[in-house]
């Protein structure tokens, strides 16, 4: 079912299945900031990435002694989420653990996914509370994906290769770097390699050149970046995303007609090849008491 928000300046859809965010608009222009999820390219708009981010050594993890499988990126995104309650500017989704997560997950959870309009702004909340009875470990992640270019009048005048990518230091000013570190994801595994690659950075800006994506998604990891954006051919920013976290995740199609790039926040990692570890000790691996929630953010910003 699709749900609608408004405020003055903004308007936003959200699907149900996966509370997904799948429109952004700007009412004054009639713009539209997501990707259209064209399946020939990447069939969904904004995940939710829950309770793991990517793929993980064997398709699956240790814990408490077994052994457990689970899909890439975990099963939240698949999930039907029921509207707790809606105003005209927010919502709050939730699902809770069931037989099914149960055998994927062995952790009794209660997730809430809530949305805020505020000017030009759209914050998305998370709250994972637990119902068990010992500690809970799980990651968590954003994964918006943004037009690039956008669409003007149903047309994209320029191509994907002919935008940048724009990075802010943690206090939200312009990245004053010269490079940063991407952590090499393999191909086709999706997989950490153990390797890493510079990417160059000038006047805080990376050009998305024709072949940035063949090594899966840049990971940039614990760099002091405190928001990602993106850049039309005349440099000029037009979406940003916000947020306070450990990686972030910048990823497409490597094919440059996929128009469209995920500004992706991670509290989370996919495995390192070979990994052999339990789940508690993956890194960046968020953990919450008995009874207690763990509460995280982030927010997109438009032009």
């Amino acid at each position: 079912m699709r749900y609608f928000l408004e405020n003055e300046q903004i308007k936003v859809e959200i699907e149900s299945f996966g509370a997904e965010l799948k429109s952004l608009v700007n009412k004054a222009t009639g713009q539209e900031y997501m990707w259209e999820a064209d399946p020939a390219y990447w069939g969904k708009t904004s995940p939710v990435l829950f309770p793991f981010i990517g793929k993980l050594e064997g398709a699956g993890y240790k814990y408490g002694g077994k052994d457990y499988a689970i899909e890439k990126h975990g099963f939240a995104r698949d999930m039907e989420f029921s509207c707790v309650e809606q105003k005209t500017d927010c919502i709050t989704f939730f699902i809770e653990s069931n037989e099914i997560t149960l055998k994927k997950f062995p952790f009794p959870f209660y997730l809430e996914i809530s949305y805020e309009l505020r000017g030009n702004t759209v914050t998305e909340k998370w709250r994972v509370t637990n119902r068990g009875e010992k500690p809970m470990y799980f990651s968590m992640g954003g994964h918006p994906a943004f037009a690039c270019p956008l669409m003007k009048e149903g047309v994209r005048a320029y191509r994907r290769t002919d935008c940048f990518i724009k990075l802010y230091n943690d206090k939200l000013e312009a990245y004053d770097g010269n490079a940063v570190l991407s952590t090499d994801i393999g191909v086709p595994d999706g997989l950490l390699t153990g390797g890493v690659t510079s990417v160059e950075v000038r006047d805080s800006l990376i050009p998305v050149k024709e072949h940035i994506f063949d090594l899966d998604a840049l990971c940039l990891e614990k760099q002091g970046i405190g928001a990602v954006g993106l850049c039309d051919v005349s440099g000029r920013e037009y979406v940003r995303v916000e947020a306070d976290c450990p990686v972030w995740g910048i990823w497409s199609q490597p094919d440059s007609n996929a128009a469209y790039v995920c500004l992706e926040p991670w509290w989370g990692i996919c495995d390192s090849k070979g990994y052999d570890g339990t789940l508690e000790e993956r890194p960046y691996t968020n953990s919450v008491e008995a009874g207690k929630t763990w509460e995280k953010k982030y927010t997109i910003v438009i032009e």
